[in-house]
């Protein structure tokens, strides 16, 4: 089941890069909860689809051109690690921004996926899942 998950979050992405993320939301089960790096200033946690909502707002409102680069996407144990270059402009300015993220992503059911944890570096979000197998 671990490859196949791998491969749902995969889609997830580049849906949500394709597409936007109406379309990448039925990858999120309703009640999912999508965890902030520590570096997001606004809320630690968004749950559900509104709260989902909301979060995405944060980025296209402030960014043109949003893209999720899928590098790497692991199965480790129940969990899945996607390794991801977020890449963007800033709106009014066009200066390019790039950033690294780390996500495990859990809690899979139904053909979706519960919970997502990010991580402001690949590293930290392979460090969050060493050991598991």
């Amino acid at each position: 089941m671990s490859r196949e998950n791998a491969e749902l979050v995969r889609r997830c992405f580049e849906t949500f890069s394709a597409d936007g993320f109406e379309p990448a939301l039925h990858f999120f089960t309703p009640d999912a909860a999508w965890h902030t790096t520590d570096r997001w200033l606004e809320a630690d946690a968004y749950r559900g689809h509104g709260d989902l909502r909301r979060l995405v707002a944060g980025f296209t409102d402030n960014f043109d051109e949003l893209d999720w680069d899928v590098r790497e996407v692991r199965p480790v144990g129940d969990r899945v690690v996607a390794l991801v270059h977020m890449t963007g402009r800033i709106k009014d300015s066009g200066q390019p921004i790039a950033q690294p993220l780390g996500l495990v992503v859990s809690d899979f059911r139904g053909g979706a996926f519960g919970e997502v944890r990010a991580y402001a570096s690949w590293d930290e979000a392979l460090e969050a899942v060493a050991g598991q197998t």
